[in-house]
């Protein structure tokens, strides 16, 4: 799921609406089914509908699976109150329009209007709606990302498109070479000294010390430098406390949203994989809430393949599965929610102790 662009993008063509697809999910999409949500607008009479928001699901290998996919996408619409959609379909005929036939009856039967159902391949398009062979001929209509108005429009606002999801999922992959030598370095010497002072019974200060190294390496993003191997491994090391964790989402608001999916997609990176399901999931939670539904789930994916039960990440992941907007985060107030984790950390002191993997 995404949010709406920030930036007005007007869209009335069907090239309009396939143009700007890849800019809203951050990847061109291959074997999908896209369905972006529109409500009217306030204005009397205006015949304008703003993007409410869009979602993206694989086309299913099994057509068995299809009546369920059918049944998310108008549970998921209906949810977020969607009025009107228009909905688009990446692949061939034969397994596009099984799926396409089965969301538009799940639509109907949900009073939810289909202003258009195309089919995408090899640079053209189908549609499933309209009978006019001028418009929409057999053959599919050919259509020129390159020169439509809302690709210009999309880039100038600095949106991105990747290739596919493959390159988006890459963002989040483990650093390799020098970097990862000297991060796995330092690592193993946080982890040493750690597990000293563990052994000596002491380390009060966990909390507060994970505190100053996430406002320590913030302050690195926001200008631009690249976090020190050592930085990177205390912070690794430290956010295995869930209080420490908890305690890093509350900097949400002292900085911009970038600097938090910066900082985090490095740290996600570049700590050896058994320390990344947290910096993992402080991403996807920042992604869900800057409406960033592609990036989230990947990093809720990324957490999870190191730990399937981190529960950050799978909060996350039911709230991207429901369709839950990203306007559900703001209602937490991040104040509010520090005072109460420095409190808990003050009364359970062990708690925001390091947690090590095995073997570190």
């Amino acid at each position: 799921m995404t949010a709406q662009l920030d930036h007005t993008v007007r869209l009335s063509r069907p090239a309009d609406f396939i143009a700007i697809v890849p800019y809203m999910l951050g990847f061109h999409p291959e074997r999908s089914i896209v369905a972006m949500g529109f409500e009217p607008r306030q204005e009397a009479d205006s015949g304008v509908r703003a993007l409410r928001f869009s979602t993206r699901f694989d086309l299913p290998d099994n057509s068995e699976d299809t009546p369920d996919l059918a049944r998310q996408f108008a549970e998921m619409l209906t949810r977020n109150g969607t009025q009107r959609v228009m909905l688009i379909g990446y692949g061939p005929g034969w397994h596009v329009t099984p799926v396409m036939d089965a969301v538009r009856g799940s639509l109907a039967d949900a009073d939810i209007d289909t202003m258009d159902a195309l089919r995408v391949e090899g640079g053209r398009y189908w549609s499933y709606v309209c009978p006019d062979p001028e418009c929409c001929p057999p053959d599919g209509m050919p259509y020129d990302l390159a020169t439509n108005p809302a690709t210009a429009t999309a880039v100038f606002a600095g949106y991105v498109a990747r290739p596919d999801r493959a390159a988006l999922v890459a963002m989040l992959a483990p650093v390799g070479g020098q970097d990862r030598e000297r991060v796995n370095t330092a690592i193993r010497t946080v982890c040493g000294q750690v597990r000293s002072t563990l052994g000596k019974g002491g380390g009060s200060g966990w909390y507060q010390e994970g505190l100053t190294q996430v406002a320590a390496a913030l302050d690195h993003i926001e200008a631009g430098q690249e976090l020190p191997a050592d930085m990177v491994a205390w912070l690794g090391v430290l956010l295995t406390s869930i209080i420490v964790r908890d305690g890093a989402m509350t900097f949400i608001g002292r900085h911009d949203d970038d600097a938090h999916i910066r900082l985090w997609t490095e740290v996600t990176r570049r700590v050896e994989p058994e320390f990344a399901a947290a910096p993992a999931a402080l991403l996807a939670f920042v992604a869900l809430r800057t409406g960033d539904g592609p990036l989230a789930r990947v990093a809720v994916e990324r957490a999870l393949s190191t730990n399937s039960e981190y529960s950050l990440a799978k909060l996350v992941k039911c709230a991207l599965d429901h369709g839950l907007p990203p306007e559900m985060t703001s209602s937490i107030d991040f104040a509010e929610m520090a005072d109460q984790i420095s409190a808990q950390a003050a009364q359970y002191p062990d708690r925001t102790r390091p947690v090590l993997p095995e073997g570190w």
